[in-house]
């Protein structure tokens, strides 16, 4: 029992790891595309999780503008 707890904790960290550098790696890459980051921006990446973040990592290359990352 004490196993499997601590077995689900080394994932949930895990997976906190990856979305932390997830959003790390997003900001980086629109500052990069379109220059400062407004606020509304790094609270949008900041609050996001898992699966937003990959679909905004991968709009990223494609879009003309920050805004239409975030449609």
């Amino acid at each position: 029992m004490l196993n499997e707890r601590s077995n689900n904790w080394g994932r949930a960290y895990i997976e906190q790891g990856i979305e932390l550098g997830e959003a790390r790696t997003l900001k980086r890459q629109l500052t990069r595309r379109f220059g400062v980051l407004p606020q509304w921006a790094v609270e949008r990446v900041d609050g996001a999780k898992g699966e937003q973040l990959e679909r905004w990592l991968d709009l990223v290359l494609d879009a003309d503008s920050l805004e239409q990352v975030f449609d």
